[in-house]
Formats: C-alpha cells, sequence, structure tokens
C-alpha cells in the first residue's frame, strides 16, 4: 500500500464514526474523505446521511462504503491503528474503513484509465440499518449500470455474491387480566406466545434457507396478575422475496387460529433490507476480472445484510466484499490484512473496466 493510502487509512481508523454519534458530527468528522473525491475531480456534496460523489454522466458506475462503526466514542484513543507485519488492528479496520481506502485507491485508478461516469456513496449510518441514508442509494440505484461495494473480504479472499435480505417482526398477543390463582379467570397472553413461538421457531429449515428468532420478549406486571399483553420481536432472515412472502403467507395462517380462548395475536412484519442474489451480468464481470488478475476467490453467501441490496432490488448487477480482507468483525479482535489491499484494487478496477466496455449494449 502506497505510503499517501496507508496516511489516510490511518487517520479514517483514529477517526472515531461509532453509533452513538449524530449523523451530522460523523459527517463533519468524515469530510477529510470526501476532500479525497473532489480532488480526483468529483463534484461532493453532503446528503442528511452520506457523501455523494459524481463525475460525467449517467448511468453511473457506482460504488458505495460506509464510513461508520460499531464501536463508541474513544475507541479509536484506546486501540489506535497500528500495524504488526501484515496485520492491521483499531477500531472498523477491516469492516469497513480499510474497504473505503480500497474504493477510494480503485477510483484513482478509474479515472486514470479514462472512466467516467463515477458514482461514489459513502455513508455514515450502515450500522444503524441505513434508514436514513436508504433514500440515497435508492435514488441513485436508478441512475446505475453495476455497484461495487467495499464490505470486507473474507479473510481467505472470499467474496459476497449474495446477501440475504433482513426483516424485522413484531408478535403483540392480547389476553385477559384476572387473579394468578383462578385461572378461568383470565386469559394467559404469554402462555398463548410460547405456544405460538415454538410454532414460528419451528418454521426454521422449512421455508429454503429463511431465518427466524425471538430476540426479545416483553409481559407481565405484577406476579398474582395473570397477563393480557405480550410483546416479542423476530429477526427473520431471508435468501428470496419468494421466501419471504412464503414465511408471510404462513406466519398469517398460524397467528389467525388462538389456542387459548380470549386471546387474539396481531403480527408486524417489515423489511429493513432487501436480499441481494448474484445477477448473472455481474457474474460475467467478475469471472472476467478474476482471469485478467489471474487470480480467484470462492463466492459467499452473507446471511448479513448490507447497502448493496438496495441496488440489486432494482435489478442492478451487485457485487460486495470487495474491500480488503479482515476478520472478526464488530469485536475488539477485528482485523484486516494488509498484503490484500493491492489484489482487491486490481479486481474491482477490471469489473469496473467490464461495464464501462460494455456501456450502452
Amino acid at each position: 500500500m502506497q505510503e499517501r493510502w496507508l496516511n489516510l487509512y490511518k487517520e479514517l481508523v483514529n477517526t472515531d464514526t461509532g453509533f452513538d454519534i449524530d449523523l451530522q458530527t460523523k459527517l463533519s468528522r468524515t469530510s477529510f474523505i470526501a476532500q479525497e473525491l473532489k480532488q480526483m475531480g468529483f463534484s461532493v456534496f453532503q446528503e442528511e446521511a452520506a457523501h455523494v460523489g459524481l463525475i460525467g454522466d449517467g448511468p453511473y458506475l457506482t460504488l458505495i462504503g460506509h464510513l461508520d462503526t460499531v464501536f463508541k466514542e474513544g475507541e479509536a484513543q484506546k486501540r489506535p491503528f497500528r500495524i504488526e507485519n501484515d496485520v492491521v488492528r483499531g477500531p472498523g479496520v477491516a469492516d469497513m474503513k480499510g474497504g473505503v481506502i480500497t474504493l477510494l485507491a480503485t477510483v484513482e485508478k478509474a479515472l486514470k484509465d479514462g472512466i467516467e461516469s463515477l458514482c461514489v456513496i459513502l455513508n455514515v449510518d450502515e450500522e444503524l440499518g441505513s434508514k436514513t441514508s436508504k433514500t440515497t442509494f435508492e435514488k441513485y440505484a436508478t441512475q446505475s449500470l453495476c455497484c461495487l461495494s467495499f464490505e470486507p473480504g473474507g479473510i481467505n479472499g472470499e467474496i459476497v455474491s449474495s446477501r440475504k435480505g433482513i426483516a424485522s417482526m413484531s408478535l403483540v398477543v392480547k389476553g385477559k387480566k384476572g387473579h394468578a390463582s383462578r385461572l378461568e379467570e383470565g386469559a394467559n397472553a404469554v402462555v398463548e406466545a410460547c405456544r405460538k413461538i415454538d410454532a414460528i421457531y419451528s418454521l426454521n429449515g422449512k421455508i429454503g434457507s429463511l431465518t427466524i428468532n425471538p430476540t426479545i420478549i416483553n409481559a407481565g406486571e405484577k406476579s398474582n396478575v395473570t397477563p393480557d399483553l405480550c410483546n416479542t420481536y423476530f429477526d427473520v432472515r431471508f435468501s428470496t422475496q419468494q421466501e419471504f412472502e412464503q414465511c408471510r403467507e404462513v406466519l398469517s395462517e398460524l397467528c389467525s387460529k388462538p389456542s387459548i380462548n380470549g386471546t387474539s395475536c396481531e403480527l408486524s412484519i417489515q423489511v429493513r433490507r432487501p436480499s441481494m442474489e448474484f445477477h448473472s451480468e455481474m457474474k460475467k464481470a467478475v469471472e472476467q476480472a478474476f482471469e485478467r488478475v489471474s487470480v480467484r476467490f470462492d463466492y459467499q453467501h452473507s446471511s448479513g445484510g448490507a447497502d448493496s441490496a438496495f441496488f440489486y432490488q432494482f435489478g442492478v448487477p451487485t457485487i460486495d466484499g470487495l474491500g480488503i480482507t479482515g476478520v472478526r468483525f464488530h469485536s475488539e479482535e477485528e482485523y484486516a490484512l494488509l498484503s490484500s489491499f493491492e489484489t482487491r484494487v486490481a479486481l474491482s478496477l477490471e469489473i469496473l473496466r467490464y461495464f464501462n466496455s460494455n456501456r450502452g449494449e
């Protein structure tokens, strides 16, 4: 890695951009990254939760990454950027500040290669679910020819060709209060919820690769009162829209039939991130890139959601995991491999070349 990129990498990792910092502050703190794009010739502007850089006219070859981390304010001071042989450590060093540096280096080479019509989006709320930046991604997805995302690659160089979508689901069971010693007086919402939770959990393994897991339960007021309300939160992950729709149909049927008289169920399910599948055109581009850089990495299906899926939902050929490789993301043991940098840049550049040469076909 050139000294210029190494210094920028260090500065970015040593800049706190955690979940407990407001969006505007994170945008302000990372303005030096936006300045790098300006120096390359991009028109750069700030949206509510993202820096956006444009050069040329659409449809764009779009590159995306996030500048935020899962670590609290002060973490960079506790664990500043450091290099031990080939290993780089520090908060967000792989996920995904190393990916942002990989993105910038790729863009610089692309411009030198004569590739224009580029769009770069760097958001600061990905670890919060991209609730604010989602509108920015969707706006530019409709103007994009392809999307390259620089989330970290796997420790062995794996790239992410597909991702699960994420949905939030809540189950509200209502019952009837009564004295806890007189079962006939009440309708126990907790018991009904437990029966529904068990039935819902049993769907795992029955609808493709969909997973559905209860994670938070709230119920009860006093130890001697039959609870009349129970709220349960579920994490739902799905690989295809078909899996999600099938799940929703089964859940609707299941929740329409209470097992305890006097109870009722209300189900709410909302997609937070769509799923991402491997687009056939992107597969062609990646396979050609492998040949040209004389290297091959495994494809990986990730259970984690990411911003790349916002592009796939509009039919945009998308690939993820092009960032510097690493492991132990979201933990104090996270690290990245510095030696992976040049190969990731070369691979990403070849993918851009493919779409640039096929523009208009």
